[in-house]
C-alpha cells in the first residue's frame, strides 16, 4: 500500500492564464485554494495540495509551471523587445 505524501505548494498565476491553470487542476482533481490576489500585477497566489508520489500530480504541476513560465517569458519579451539573454535574470527565480 502506497502512503499519501501530501505536498503543498504555492503558485503565482497571471490572470491571463488562470483558466488554463484551473483546467489543469480540475481535470486532475487537484485541490487548491486562492491565497491572495495581486491587482497591481494581475495575478493570483494559488496553493495546491498534491500527492508527491503520484506521477499524474507531478505532471500536472509541471504543466502549470511550464505554462506560467512560457507566458511570463513571452509577455515580457513582447513588451520589452529584449531577447532571452538580456532577460535571463528575470526568469530564473520562479
Amino acid at each position: 500500500m502506497q502512503s499519501n505524501v501530501v505536498q503543498a505548494k504555492s503558485h503565482t498565476v497571471p490572470v491571463d492564464v488562470l483558466i488554463n491553470v484551473l483546467s489543469i487542476l480540475f481535470n486532475n482533481d487537484i485541490p487548491f485554494q486562492v491565497e491572495g490576489i495581486n491587482e497591481d500585477e494581475q495575478s493570483l497566489l494559488i496553493r495546491t495540495s498534491t500527492n508527491a508520489k503520484q506521477t499524474r500530480d507531478k505532471k500536472a504541476l509541471e504543466n502549470i509551471k511550464t505554462l506560467v513560465s512560457d507566458y511570463t517569458y513571452y509577455r515580457y519579451e513582447s513588451e520589452t523587445g529584449n531577447n532571452k539573454d538580456n532577460n535571463a535574470d528575470d526568469y530564473e527565480n520562479e
